[in-house]
C-alpha cells in the first residue's frame, strides 16, 4: 500500500480481492506532458544569514521593494544552549507564482523542476515573476484575504500549437479582508497593471525557461545568448475578478482581453474546442489512450451500433461520446455535465465532428445528472439498446444517478471511468452490484473487468476503466439459492443503508487533475497537488 494513503472504505478490499485487475497501461509520455496547470501567486522563500552582534548585514541576493523581509530561526529556543545565540536568517518573500509545496505557510515553489511541467509554463511563470517584480500590485494573501493577483491557468496544445491564460485577481478595491483605511485599495494602478502584464505575455515569444529536473542537458535551454524561446506562443487571455473566498465555479464569468475565445485540440479522429471553464483530460496523449479502452468496451456489447444509443454521463465537452460516435461504437449521444460552458463546447463539438444541428444524433444536456438522468433514460425507447460511460469527479457518481442506471432494464453495461478508484468508485461498485432494494429495484450489476490506464506518470495515480456488466435473473438466483427467500427479506434495504450519506458530487467538478491511484495501490486526491486554491478556513498565510 501507498504509505501516504489515507484510510479506506471497507469495501475496498473486497473489490480488491474480487476482481482481477488488468496490468496497468503506460502512459504514452513520460516527461512534460500536462495539457493544464495551475498556478498560485504568492511569496517565494529564500534565505539570507543574519549577523548576531545587534547588527544585520544586506542579504546577498538582494531586497526588492516589492520583497518583504521576516526574522526566522533554524532551532527552536527551547534547544539552544543557555548562553548561545540561534543562528538567525532572513527569510526574504519575494512574490512568484508556483506550486503549493510546503503548504500555504511554505510560499510557492517555482515548477521548472518538475518533470510533468511543460517548457512553455516554466517559461509563461518566468514572465510573470519578472512582471511582479516591479508591480505596486500584490499577490493575494489567503489567510487575510487581501492583496489582488490569485492564480494563473495556463492550458496548452502541442498539436495546435496554441495556449490559453486565465488570470484569477481580487477586486483592484480590495479583497474581502481589505482594510478600512484603503491601503488595499489598487484601483488606481490596476488597469495599467493589467495592461502591462498582457503586454509582456503577448508581446513576443515566450523565452524558454532553463530547467532543473534530473536528466535535463545543461545549457540547452534558456541560456542568454541562445535567444532560444518555445514554440507555443499565447492565443487566448482571459481574467477573471473573483472576491469569493474559495473557488469560482465553473461558469463563473471571465474577462476575454486578447486573441480567441478557446483553444482547439486534436484528440484521435476528432477535434475539440476547450473553453475557460470546461473540463478537458490533462493529457492529449493519454486521453487517448483512455478513451481507446473505452471505446473498445463499449463495441463489445454493441452488436447494432446505428441503433444503440449512449448516455454520456459527466460528459465535460463531449470527449468520450463523440469519440464512440467517430469510432463507430455507437450511433447516438446524450451527454450530461453540470458545467454549462462544458456543454456549449460539446454543441460546438459535434458541429464540429460532423453532427451539426442533429439533436436525434448528439445532444447534450447543462444539468446535475441526478436532477435529469431519469427524464433522460425515460425518453428513449424500451427496446432501443442502450450503454452508459460515466466519468464522475473525485466525489462519484450521486446516488440518483446510480438509481436510475439500476433501474432501467434495457441497461447492460455500464463503463466507468474512475479518477478515485480507491475512494468513491468502490463505493459505487458496492451500489451497483448489491442486491436489489426498495429504492435499487432493478437488477444488480457485476464487475467483469477493471483496466488501470497511468494518465499521470511520476505519480502514484492513475485512471481506472472499470466495467459493470448486468446480472441476469438467473444468476441473482443462483446466488442466492436455499435461502427460501429470506436472502430477498434480509438484503432488503441493505443497498438504502450502503447509500446513506452517499450524496456524491455531480458533474463538472474541478477533477482535472490527480485524484488517481494506480490500483490496486491506494492513492489520494490532489488532482496534481497544485490545482485548485483549497478552501481558505484550512490556508495559513503564504
Amino acid at each position: 500500500e501507498n504509505s501516504s494513503s489515507k484510510t479506506l472504505d471497507p469495501m475496498y478490499d473486497w473489490v480488491k480481492g474480487k476482481v482481477k485487475f488488468a496490468p496497468v497501461m503506460a502512459a504514452p509520455r513520460q516527461f512534460e506532458y500536462r495539457n493544464k496547470c495551475e498556478l498560485n501567486f504568492g511569496y517565494s522563500h529564500s534565505y539570507a544569514e543574519e549577523i548576531n552582534d545587534g547588527g544585520a548585514d544586506e542579504p546577498s541576493n538582494g531586497v526588492k521593494p516589492s520583497d518583504e523581509v521576516v526574522a526566522s530561526s533554524d532551532q527552536d529556543a527551547t534547544n539552544t544552549p543557555e548562553g548561545e545565540k540561534k543562528d538567525e536568517k532572513k527569510i526574504i518573500k519575494t512574490p512568484a507564482v508556483g506550486f503549493m509545496a510546503g503548504g500555504w505557510s511554505g510560499g510557492v515553489s517555482s515548477p521548472h523542476c518538475l518533470q510533468n511541467i511543460p517548457d512553455l509554463v516554466c517559461g509563461i511563470a518566468d514572465v510573470i515573476n519578472e512582471f511582479l517584480r516591479t508591480s505596486p500590485a500584490p499577490p493575494y494573501k489567503a489567510k487575510e484575504h487581501r492583496g489582488v493577483w490569485r492564480t494563473v491557468t495556463i492550458r496548452s496544445s502541442k498539436r495546435t500549437k496554441q495556449c490559453m491564460i486565465i488570470i484569477m485577481h481580487a477586486p483592484a478595491s480590495g479583497g474581502a479582508g481589505k482594510r478600512d483605511d484603503g491601503s488595499d485599495d489598487y484601483s488606481d494602478v490596476f488597469e495599467g497593471e493589467k495592461q502591462r502584464l498582457i503586454k509582456m505575455l503577448t508581446g513576443e515569444k515566450i523565452p524558454k525557461p532553463t530547467r532543473t529536473y534530473p536528466g535535463t542537458k545543461e545549457g540547452k535551454k534558456g541560456k542568454a545568448d541562445d535567444k532560444e524561446y518555445c514554440d507555443i506562443g499565447v492565443t487566448s487571455l482571459f481574467f477573471q475578478e473573483f472576491d469569493g473566498l474559495s473557488n469560482p465555479l465553473p461558469d463563473h464569468p471571465v474577462q476575454h482581453l486578447y486573441g480567441k475565445q478557446c483553444i482547439e485540440e486534436k484528440l484521435l479522429h476528432c477535434e475539440f474546442q476547450v473553453s475557460p471553464g470546461a473540463f478537458f483530460q490533462v493529457t492529449t496523449e493519454g486521453a487517448e489512450q483512455l478513451y481507446s479502452v473505452v471505446v473498445d468496451k463499449v463495441k463489445e456489447v454493441t452488436t447494432n451500433p446505428k441503433d444503440t444509443v449512449l448516455f454520456d454521463v459527466c460528459c465535460g465537452t463531449g470527449t468520450i461520446g463523440l469519440t464512440c460516435m467517430k469510432e463507430g461504437a455507437v450511433g447516438k449521444v446524450i451527454g450530461i455535465d453540470i458545467s454549462e460552458p462544458a456543454i456549449k463546447d460539446a454543441i460546438i463539438n459535434a458541429e464540429r465532428n460532423g453532427y451539426s444541428g442533429r439533436d436525434d444524433i448528439a445532444r447534450f444536456v447543462a444539468s446535475r445528472a441526478e436532477l435529469v438522468m431519469s427524464e433522460e433514460i425515460r425518453k428513449v425507447d424500451r427496446d432501443v439498446p442502450m450503454v452508459a460511460v460515466v466519468d464522475p469527479a473525485r466525489e462519484g457518481l450521486h446516488q440518483d444517478v446510480i438509481k436510475a442506471l439500476r433501474n432501467q432494464e434495457s441497461l447492460n453495461r455500464i463503463v466507468y471511468v474512475s479518477c478515485n478508484p480507491t475512494g468513491s468508485l468502490v463505493i459505487d461498485a458496492g451500489l451497483l452490484c448489491s442486491p436489489s432494494t426498495k429504492k435499487y429495484r432493478g437488477l444488480p450489476f457485476k464487475i467483469t473487468s477493471a483496466q488501470p490506464v497511468d494518465m499521470f506518470p511520476l505519480t502514484d495515480h492513475c485512471e481506472m476503466v472499470m466495467v459493470f456488466d448486468r446480472m441476469t435473473q438467473e444468476e441473482c438466483n443462483g446466488k442466492r439459492a436455499g435461502h427460501d427467500g429470506e436472502g430477498d427479506k434480509a438484503s432488503d434495504g441493505e443497498g438504502d443503508k450502503a447509500s446513506e450519506g452517499k450524496e456524491g458530487g455531480s458533474c463538472g467538478d474541478q477533477k482535472d487533475g490527480n485524484v488517481e491511484a494506480k490500483a490496486p495501490v491506494s492513492g489520494e486526491k490532489s488532482c496534481d497537488g497544485t490545482d485548485s486554491e483549497p478552501a481558505d478556513d484550512v490556508k495559513e498565510e503564504e
